[in-house]
């Protein structure tokens, strides 16, 4: 993704089941409470490809978003957040 190191805020927030039912739709949603949010990744760590979803958050939108995505495994789910030119997870 290009990104360093990110840094860490509690401004994110992640709402997933802790085992999903079904690991071919597992429902994610993300908030961001940063201010002038830019883009919201969502990345799942131990699938082939980590890059679930990547979504630009526009001039007027809620930063949030939510989606169904496919995990071979269990597998930690780490949202990517770029606001004001910087990354945060």
């Amino acid at each position: 993704m290009g990104v360093a190191s990110p840094a860490e805020t509690k401004d994110i927030l992640i709402n997933s089941p802790d085992i999903a039912e079904n690991g071919a739709v597992v429902p994610v949603a993300i908030r961001s409470n940063l201010p002038k949010t830019e883009s919201i990744m969502l990345l799942v760590e131990k699938n082939p490809q980590p890059l679930a979803g990547a979504y630009e958050v526009l001039s007027g939108m809620e930063p949030e978003v939510s989606s169904r995505i496919k995990m071979g495994q269990s597998s930690d789910v780490i949202a990517l957040v770029k606001a004001d030119g910087k990354y945060y997870m």
